[in-house]
């Protein structure tokens, strides 16, 4: 029975969406084109149809993830009165340490992309980079602009940093402790003191899956 070209796009749509998470679940050598494709309830031999190689659906995997990511972050930042703390806690989180195959690809498969060997994946991650530093300087506080930059870089490094150190941490209060610690320190250093909300600095519990 011929496939219609809609029900080809709905399958591939869904392979790229699998992907997307299974990859930033396990890695990007941690999972094989016929457990994707059995995960995304497809036969194996339809993947060559779809894709020119694994790495042609990694590329189009780290793309929907970095969009969805992007949806995301844009609403939630658009509707708070504090954007950046908003974007800390919920980068910085519980729920983002125990849910990477809905979280950023860069704390993800950084260290994978860096060991990847196709330019077109490298040049994407390096596009992700330079976007969230782009986002975290109209955010952070202060007016001189190289300032601005250098803080937007440390913030970065300390959030990717902090929620993969918390992933591999075997101790749960450790992980937690690294959490809290690197989420208020961010917030409380880039506090301004027209910020309402400039007091939730302060150490709290979280409840699993909300954040800010």
């Amino acid at each position: 029975m011929k496939v219609s070209k809609e029900t080809v796009e709905q399958n591939r749509e869904r392979v790229i969406d699998t992907a997307a998470r299974l990859f930033r679940e396990r890695g990007i050598d941690g999972i094989g084109v016929v457990d994707l494709m059995k995960a995304a309830g497809l036969t194996h031999g339809g993947f060559y149809r779809q894709f020119k190689s694994k790495d042609d659906l990694v590329v189009q995997a780290v793309k929907r993830a970095y969009d969805d990511m992007s949806e995301d972050l844009t609403r939630r930042i658009a509707a708070s009165d504090d954007p950046l703390q908003t974007l800390v806690r919920h980068y910085v989180s519980d729920y983002h340490r125990d849910e990477p195959g809905q979280g950023c690809s860069l704390a993800a498969l950084a260290a994978d992309a860096a060991r990847h060997d196709d330019p077109v994946l490298r040049e994407f991650f390096g596009n992700i980079v330079s976007n969230y530093i782009a986002l975290l300087t109209a955010l952070v506080p202060g007016e001189d602009p190289a300032a601005k930059r250098s803080a937007a870089i440390a913030a970065l490094a300390e959030m990717i940093g902090s929620v993969v150190l918390s992933r591999v941490v075997p101790d749960p209060a450790l992980s937690g402790e690294i959490i809290e610690t690197v989420s208020n320190d961010l917030v409380m250093r880039h506090a301004t003191s027209t910020s309402p909300r400039t007091g939730d600095a302060k150490p709290r519990k979280r409840r699993r899956g909300v954040s800010s």
